[in-house]
This record gives C-alpha cells, sequence and structure tokens, in this order.
C-alpha cells in the first residue's frame, strides 16, 4: 500500500515538475543561452589574455594558489567538504546579503551581476586548470558535477526571473487599476517554488559528486 502511494505521490511530482518546466521553457533557454554566452565568452577572454600578456596568467595563478591559502576549504571525501560547496552554491541567492535578487526590479540588477560573476569565474577556472594541469584536467574536474551543479544555477537563475515577471505583472495591474489573475499569479508562485526547490535539489547531488566522484576521478 505504501508503495502505490509513493508510486503515486511520485508520478505526481513528476507530471507536476514537467508542467512548470514546460509553462517556463521560454525563460529557462533564455537563461541557458545567457548563461553558456558568458561562460564561452569568458574562456575565449582570458586565453586571449593569457596569451598576449603571460606575465598576467602567472599573476592570477598567484593569486588563485593565496586564496586557497587564506580560505580553508575541507578535505576530499569528508561532509565537511559536501556542507561547504553545498552551502557555497545555495548561498549565492539564499544568504541575507545576496536575497536582494529577490527584491522586485532591485532584484534583476542582483541576479545580472550574479550570472555574469559565476559564468565568468566557471570560464576563468577552467582555463587556469587547462593550463596548468592540462586540457583533460577542467574536463575531468568539472564534468561529472557540472552537469548537475550548472542545470541548478540556470533553473534558480529562472525561478528569480519568474518571480520577478509575477511580481512586476501584480504591481502593474494594482497601479494601472487591472484585475489581476489571481489563478495565473498562484500558478506562477508556485512555479517559482518548484523551481527553486528543484535547484536546491541538484545543488545537493552536484556537491555530493563534487564531494566524492571528482577527487576520485582526480586522484586526489
Amino acid at each position: 500500500m505504501m508503495c502505490l502511494y509513493l508510486k503515486s505521490l511520485f508520478i505526481k511530482a513528476k507530471t507536476t515538475f514537467e508542467s512548470c518546466i514546460q509553462r517556463n521553457r521560454t525563460i529557462i533557454k533564455a537563461t541557458a543561452i545567457a548563461f553558456f554566452t558568458v561562460v564561452l565568452l569568458s574562456i575565449f577572454l582570458t586565453v586571449l589574455v593569457f596569451s598576449t600578456a603571460p606575465r598576467l596568467s602567472d599573476w592570477l595563478k598567484s593569486v588563485a594558489e593565496s586564496e586557497r591559502s587564506y580560505i580553508a576549504i575541507p578535505p576530499p571525501f569528508t561532509e565537511e567538504l559536501y556542507s561547504y560547496i553545498f552551502l557555497n552554491n545555495v548561498g549565492h541567492f539564499w544568504n541575507p546579503f545576496k536575497m536582494l535578487v529577490w527584491v522586485p526590479l532591485l532584484g534583476t540588477f542582483v541576479m545580472g551581476l550574479e550570472l555574469l560573476l559565476n559564468g565568468g569565474v566557471i570560464g576563468v577556472v577552467a582555463v587556469i586548470a587547462g593550463t596548468t594541469h592540462g586540457v583533460f584536467y577542467p574536463i575531468v574536474g568539472l564534468t561529472p558535477h557540472g552537469i548537475l551543479e550548472i542545470p541548478a544555477f540556470i533553473l534558480q537563475f529562472a525561478s528569480i526571473i519568474r518571480w520577478h515577471v509575477t511580481t512586476i505583472e501584480a504591481i502593474m495591474a494594482k497601479i494601472t487599476g487591472e484585475k489581476m489573475e489571481s489563478a495565473k499569479f498562484k500558478r506562477d508562485i508556485k512555479d517559482t517554488v518548484i523551481l527553486a526547490v528543484a535547484s536546491v535539489i541538484l545543488f545537493m547531488i552536484a556537491a555530493a559528486v563534487e564531494t566524492y566522484i571528482t577527487p576520485y576521478l582526480l586522484g586526489m
């Protein structure tokens, strides 16, 4: 009986999630395009700068090494590292300061900066890792958890965009005196929550992969 209940619950959750993705596919596609564009531009510009200014490459590597000495990153294969990675990723949107991304209108600017920052950092880190350890190092080091972590970021950005569109539509309806569709408003808020929860779940799985699988693949 319990198995049938869990199965029906899973099917309902799957259907709800698929419907949410379908309704917000344009937002998700636009977010993905923007994110990958930033990553590719970051990779291209970093390679260009490194090839024309080798000293800058050495300086950035030394900065990265010095940052590691200041930030106590837990060792691989530990719960401490898992918590560090998971909270760091989720913290981009849920710590007190960065929750400004949820403030209507103002949050759109903060979110844009976050997208540029995250995409840019991924590109720079990939190039530095490739030039330091070889081209296959960033592929092995970033791909296993990246196939989960990047969609998590995209869904989180899409969740925030969905929230902003919904709240701005409600504010405009209030200002102009137009009747707001209550059913649509509730559905859009529900979609915001679904996308946010899905991103957190993906962050949890990605953190586990980065903690227990990636170090093994890199021989750490």
